[in-house]
């Protein structure tokens, strides 16, 4: 009853079948060199995901107190303060003075005074202050840096404006 359609049809399908065979072995291959190469691996270089909370007090130049709310773990080798303005870190208190005054940026594995600024890891609890040096946190824009450890990128996962901003 079915019969031929055309002459020769069964060729067609045996090279279309074939054509389609090479190129899904061509696109498998390339998508496997990408990866092999490092091309569609980025996840390492990704910024984590966390948020901050801030208490502010007007005291002398001010004070912030940057608290790690919730979110992954932070190595404060790879966190920097960040501001527009003048301040230092007080490790632990608002006594915490830098060996050269006046920086505008700060990574959180830094010394200060003697101690680490944080510890070994910013965790969910974790808590740093920065103190205003010889402008006023009130006028100031402080942000929460992460630098890539491979590439070096930077993102900025929590910034706090002054009041006076």
């Amino acid at each position: 009853m079915w019969g031929k359609l055309f002459d020769g049809d069964g060729e067609v399908s045996q090279v279309v079948g074939a054509t389609l065979l090479i190129a899904i072995s061509i696109l498998l291959a390339v998508t496997t060199a990408a990866f092999v190469i490092g091309l569609g691996d980025r996840t390492g270089t990704s910024p984590p995901e966390v948020e901050f909370t801030y208490e502010y007090s007007q005291v002398g130049n001010g004070n912030l107190t940057i608290v790690h709310e919730s979110g992954e773990t932070l190595d404060p080798s790879t966190v920097e303060v960040r501001a527009d303005i003048q301040f230092r870190p007080a490790p632990g208190n608002d006594s915490g003075t830098l060996r050269s005054s006046g920086v505008e940026s700060y990574a959180l594995d830094s010394i200060a005074t003697g101690s680490e600024w944080v510890g070994t890891a910013l965790e969910q609890g974790s808590e740093f202050t920065v103190v205003g040096n010889d402008s006023t946190l009130n006028s100031g824009t402080i942000r929460i840096v992460w630098v890539g450890p491979a590439d070096g990128d930077t993102t900025v996962l929590g910034e706090w404006q002054g009041p006076g901003a």
